[in-house]
This record gives C-alpha cells, sequence and structure tokens, in this order.
C-alpha cells in the first residue's frame, strides 16, 4: 500500500510555465470542453494569451515541488508506509491506480478533483475542511497569529473561479461555508471572503481581494489565503508582491497568514488524517 499527496503543479522556470499552462488548459474540466481535439486547440491558443503570466518568475519562482517532496519524506518517516508525491499539470505527473490519494486542497472543486478522479486511484480522499483535526489545527494557528498582529480587518482570499464553471460546482458555496466558520470560532468583527487569481477577461468570481483591500485604506489588514496551504506562486508573488505594492499606496499595513507548508505541527495533522485509511 502507499499514500499519496497530490497538488496542482508549480511553475520555477519557462519550460515548466508552458507545459503547466498547456495541461491546465486541456484539461476538461477547465475548458469544460469534451472534443479532443477542440481542446488541444483551445489549449494552444489560450497559451498564447496567457504566456505573458511566466513574466513572474522574475519575481517569484514557486517553491512547490520543493514543499510538496518535503511533506511527503515527514509523512514517510511518521507513517512508516510509502508517501509518494504528486501534480495535476506537473511532473511527476498523477498516474497511480493502486495508491490512496490525498489532494492537498483546502475546499473541494470539481475543477480540482476531475482530473484526479479520472486516474481511478484506489482511494480519494476528500478536501482538508472535511476532517476536524484540519479545521481545529486551522483555527489554533489563526488564534495565534491575530493574538500577535491584532489587524482590524481579515480577509479570506481563496483561488477565484470563472462564473461559468462556478454555477456548475459547489465551490463557491463551501469556500464560504468554511471561512464563516473559522470566522465564527475566532469571533472576528470585521472579515470578508474573496477571490483572487483571476486569467483572462472572462468574467470570475467576486469579490476580488484587489476591490476588498481598495475598502480598507489606513487600516491593519491580515490575509488568509484559504486556497493554499503550501507556499506558491499565488501566495509569493500575487500577495506578498502585487497586493502589497497595492497596501502601501493605499496606506494599508498588510500581513499574510502563513502558509503551512512542510512545518511540523501540519505533517502531524495531515498524519492522524491520512492513518484512519492506511
Amino acid at each position: 500500500m502507499s499514500i499519496t499527496i497530490a497538488n496542482l503543479g508549480y511553475i520555477s522556470k519557462k519550460t515548466e510555465c508552458l507545459s503547466f499552462l498547456y495541461n491546465m488548459f486541456s484539461d476538461p474540466y477547465i475548458s469544460n470542453i469534451q472534443n479532443t481535439s477542440i481542446r488541444k486547440m483551445f489549449a494552444i491558443f489560450m497559451l498564447n494569451r496567457a504566456f505573458s503570466s511566466c513574466k513572474i518568475l522574475k519575481f517569484a519562482p514557486s517553491p512547490l515541488f520543493e514543499i510538496t517532496k518535503s511533506q511527503a519524506n515527514k509523512l514517510q518517516k511518521i507513517l512508516n508506509v510509502k508517501v509518494n508525491y504528486c501534480f495535476s499539470y506537473s511532473t511527476p505527473y498523477c498516474k497511480d491506480k493502486s495508491t490512496i490519494l490525498l489532494p492537498l486542497y483546502t475546499i473541494y472543486s470539481k475543477t480540482l478533483y476531475g482530473i484526479l478522479f479520472e486516474i481511478k486511484p484506489k482511494k480519494i480522499l476528500p478536501p482538508l475542511c472535511s476532517f476536524a483535526q484540519f479545521t481545529d489545527f486551522y483555527i489554533q494557528k489563526l488564534k495565534d497569529t491575530l493574538n500577535e498582529i491584532r489587524p482590524d480587518a481579515v480577509i479570506f482570499s481563496n483561488h477565484s473561479l470563472p462564473l461559468k464553471l462556478a454555477k456548475k460546482d459547489s465551490y463557491e458555496k463551501d469556500t464560504y461555508i468554511f471561512c464563516n466558520l473559522l470566522a465564527k470560532n475566532l469571533n472576528l468583527k470585521e472579515y470578508y471572503v474573496s477571490f483572487q487569481s483571476k486569467l483572462g477577461p472572462i468574467k470570475w468570481l467576486e469579490p476580488t481581494t484587489l476591490n476588498i483591500l481598495k475598502k480598507l485604506k489606513n487600516k491593519s489588514v491580515l490575509i488568509v489565503p484559504v486556497s493554499f496551504i503550501s507556499d506558491n506562486t499565488e501566495t509569493i508573488y500575487e500577495i506578498d508582491y502585487t497586493y502589497a505594492q497595492f497596501a502601501k499606496k493605499m496606506n494599508i499595513n498588510l500581513f499574510r497568514f502563513k502558509s503551512f507548508n512542510d512545518d511540523d505541527d501540519f505533517i502531524e495533522v495531515l498524519s492522524s488524517i491520512i492513518s484512519r485509511y492506511i
């Protein structure tokens, strides 16, 4: 028996950027195009439009590969079973049918899980928010951070989805449920649920994180990247660089909730979740 932890993918150099984008736009659960030939043409078309996004590599190459590898190694030492790692859009790809798969996603979306179900592994575990151990851990970590910095407002920032896909998905509803649960347990007085990482000209879920920040001029603000338990481009470029630059112009004292990455206490939480299935 083996365990495999899964994530979406990473971009740390230009060749990875091209392959990541092509694989993403080729995913039928992203493009919503069932015809393979048309979907591939769509991916090439979108690749040309989205290639400019590769410029972020100058500022923030993704550390997700190394983080995920470390998570797997630490879990293997604790669980005493083989723990692999894979990605939907980057190497090593998720292909193993004989494994128990743990996607490292906070909240379920068909756009995340669809391609994993196609593999038909032995078992796919539900999103992390389904487990009390994870939720309790998240609340405690947030409580510690809030006690340390005492912000005026909290933004729960989540990866956005195109509206066309969101209408057929439970993601938006589940996102609000989980964020409101966190806020209730923390007795937050001023908090917002928002969405980031929009790509292209089509309509995506709103409000955007940037538009929420525009309302918080002269305040201290904590951004909690709910969708991202590990650091990647969305945290270290979009939040730590882009939003931080904007916050300076608005006289906002901006903080970002630390990603769990391969921290030992988070690995303990993951191991307690996995141990129920082995």
